[in-house]
């Protein structure tokens, strides 16, 4: 008899005794996993069949983390927190009413946290249910808010248009709670209604997603959508937008309803390819997540998807960061090499960019590091420029990160290298260590540090030794 995915999942890295403990078990965890996929079933296709399932989901768990706490095994640790992690999420999801704004990032237009939030919607859940989302254009909101918020440095020469900052750009901050508390403020001024916290999901996510699930057919716009052209069918140019368009709306709502039942019978057929796509998220940073209640975020940092700013200020740090300001959809097609030379009277930062488009990359570029570190020189194209932006930038935790800004334009079928000249004042034995984190929302990049190839798919630590 084929063994539940969850129980095979456990069984395959304990020692003998947990092996023996959770067969004992079995019934339990096989139960458990049931629930788990109905509710998910329920909740993707909207039809509610049995009210009583989240209550037996949190009863399950329950027992079982009961179990774990008779255990004393470091083997065991990670499965006892992850039972401990579902357990909070369903008591605060189906025992309380929870609002989360979920933010859908295009990645081809880059911003700091992954990409422009172009559309959004509500996850809530009431009465032990999660409501069935409705999509909707940021600019609905952006539409109703009245105010003026005073638009950061970069942000306020090359989008604002003397307006400030608004809903669509509140993602500038590359330290995703900082960003998701300038847009939960948004929220607040527009509806009267209490948000708990930020979910953002990029194209990326969506793309791997549909490459499971194959392609689906859309009766009301008879087509076929798949990962290789999701993001040219549903974004709608800004340029044609006018107050009160449905279309792009209208496009998602209808994708996501037959994507959602797709996804629901994938999930039962092959439960594995989905378990199996979670590090790579997490490692692409193609879900962040932020919330308000203290023991949630406790959480989400645990599971590293809150993509807070973090250094032990005793590591060279170095964080890129692209903003595509051009108002297009170009960064598809637009490849860059970080390249990184660390010598012991200095360091230098080489950004080489190739433009694939036919017209322009408008890049506001920024670089974080060491707040210590002096910035020497920046070139492009092997001229110095003048017109350089800096500060210290404190994060949402308190931590300070020198931040260097700065405008490049990389002309259509073009290529262009920037060059940074730092002196981090850093003693050379404590240059051994780098730390580079990667942007959210890139789709490839290289990086060599000290000529030395490095697979730049996350954050890397690298050792110099």
């Amino acid at each position: 008899m084929k063994k539940p995915l969850l129980i095979a999942t456990l069984l395959s890295s304990l020692s003998l005794f947990l092996v023996w403990w959770i067969l004992q078990n079995y019934l339990l965890f096989s139960r458990l996993e049931k629930d788990l996929k109905e509710y998910l079933t329920q909740t993707l296709s909207g039809e509610v069949t049995d009210k009583e399932l989240p209550e037996k989901i949190i009863a399950s768990l329950e027992k079982i983390n009961q179990k774990f706490e008779k255990i004393n095994s470091k083997k065991i640790k990670p499965i006892k927190l992850a039972v401990a992690d579902l357990l909070l999420l369903s008591k605060k999801f189906i025992r309380e009413d929870r609002s989360y704004i979920v933010l859908l990032q295009n990645s081809d237009e880059l911003r700091a946290t992954g990409g422009f939030m172009g559309s959004f919607f509500v996850l809530e859940s009431q009465n032990g249910q999660i409501q069935a989302p409705i999509i909707q254009d940021i600019y609905v909101v952006d539409g109703q808010f009245q105010g003026f918020v005073e638009a950061p440095t970069g942000l306020k020469e090359y989008l604002s248009a003397g307006k400030g900052m608004r809903l669509p750009d509140a993602n500038w901050w590359p330290d995703f709670p900082s960003s998701a508390e300038e847009i939960l403020k948004f929220f607040a001024k527009v509806e009267d209604k209490k948000y708990e916290g930020v979910i953002i999901i990029n194209l990326q996510l969506v793309e791997k997603l549909l490459a499971i699930t194959g392609d689906i057919y859309l009766p009301d716009y008879q087509q076929y959508v798949n990962q290789d052209n999701f993001a040219q069918i549903a974004r709608a140019d800004r340029d044609n937008f006018f107050p009160g368009s449905q279309e792009k709306a209208n496009f998602l709502n209808h994708f996501f309803k037959i994507f959602k039942l797709e996804l629901s019978q994938k999930i039962k057929e092959n439960p594995q390819a989905f378990l199996n796509l979670t590090e790579e998220i997490i490692s692409n940073k193609d879900l962040q997540a932020y919330s308000m209640d203290k023991e949630i975020q406790e959480l989400i940092k645990r599971r590293k998807i809150d993509q807070t700013m973090q250094s032990d200020q005793k590591t060279l740090y170095y964080f890129p960061v692209e903003s595509n300001v051009g108002i297009n959809k170009a960064n598809r097609l637009v490849g860059r090499q970080l390249e990184i030379k660390i010598e012991e009277n200095g360091e230098e930062l080489s950004l080489n960019f190739h433009n694939n488009n036919p017209f322009p990359y408008i890049n506001y570029q920024r670089l974080y590091t060491n707040p210590q570190t002096t910035l020497q020189e920046i070139k492009i194209d092997g001229q110095k420029i003048e017109k350089i932006d800096q500060r210290i930038m404190q994060t949402s935790n308190g931590q300070s990160f020198l931040e260097i800004g700065f405008l490049i334009a990389v002309l259509e079928n073009s290529s262009s290298r920037v060059e940074i000249n730092l002196n981090s004042q850093l003693k050379k034995e404590d240059k051994r260590d780098i730390f580079v984190a990667k942007q959210a929302g890139l789709r490839s990049s290289g990086l060599t540090v000290n000529e030395r190839e490095i697979q730049f798919t996350g954050d890397q630590l690298i050792n110099l030794d």
